[in-house]
């Protein structure tokens, strides 16, 4: 398998969702609904931040990147597993509608 995420940054991921479960509760459904909730109100943000030409919304856009990383690991799925698929998907997906657009 290929290592997509870095030790170190994956034992932080874990440890984040270990705080975000205690906190809006241990189960399943009950988390994943607040992590969805979570994820629309960044984007939210990060579309009136990017209007407003504030950088912050690089925070942001890594703040939603954590909550999707959650949500992951909340399903128990591999996020190595899962970045990889992702990885193929656009590149996939980018090539064939590069090809279209010439």
């Amino acid at each position: 398998m290929t290592k997509v995420i870095v030790a170190s940054a994956y034992k932080r991921l874990k440890a984040i969702h270990k705080l975000s479960q205690n906190y809006n509760g241990p189960i399943k459904h009950q988390h994943e609904q607040r992590l969805l909730s979570l994820m629309r109100k960044h984007i939210d943000e990060i579309e009136e931040l990017y209007k407003n030409s504030d950088p912050h919304y690089l925070v942001e856009t890594g703040d939603l990147g954590i909550l999707c990383f959650e949500m992951l690991l909340e399903s128990k799925r591999s996020l190595d597993d899962a970045m990889m698929t992702c990885f193929e998907r656009y590149e996939k997906k980018l090539k064939k509608l590069s090809e279209e657009n010439k």
